[in-house]
């Protein structure tokens, strides 16, 4: 089951699903807010999961690393739900826990292969 859940396709899957939910999160924290990056990120993903799975892996392992700039204000919400400027405590917290679960399963597919978690079982 691992290995279907680290699986770079699912998780190109999972990342689309993620960009498109920020696309009107972006546009709602702030105006001037560089709408593109969702945009980026859905496009990296889309061709995440068209492209080989060697590709795959590495767009993967460059979104997971990216996504650990995310890391700082996430730890903030859970510390404190209530810091975030805009949106509601409850959804801060509930998006703060979306990124606990994405930052690992992404960084976990893209380095399976050196690391061997998530390979399914040849015998």
């Amino acid at each position: 089951m691992l290995d279907k859940m680290l699986d770079n396709k699912n998780l190109a899957i999972l990342n689309m699903n993620w960009a498109v939910f920020h696309i009107p999160i972006a546009m709602e924290i702030d105006p001037e807010f560089p709408i593109v990056i969702p945009f980026v990120f859905l496009a990296a993903t889309i061709a995440a999961y068209v492209m080989d799975d060697s590709i795959t892996e590495k767009i993967m392992l460059g979104i997971g690393v990216i996504y650990l700039a995310v890391l700082p204000p996430v730890i903030q919400v859970l510390m404190d739900p209530s810091s975030m400027q805009t949106g509601s405590a409850e959804f801060n917290l509930l998006g703060s826990i979306a990124w606990i679960v994405i930052i690992p399963l992404t960084l976990l597919g893209a380095t399976k292969k050196w690391t061997g978690i998530g390979m399914a079982n040849v015998e």
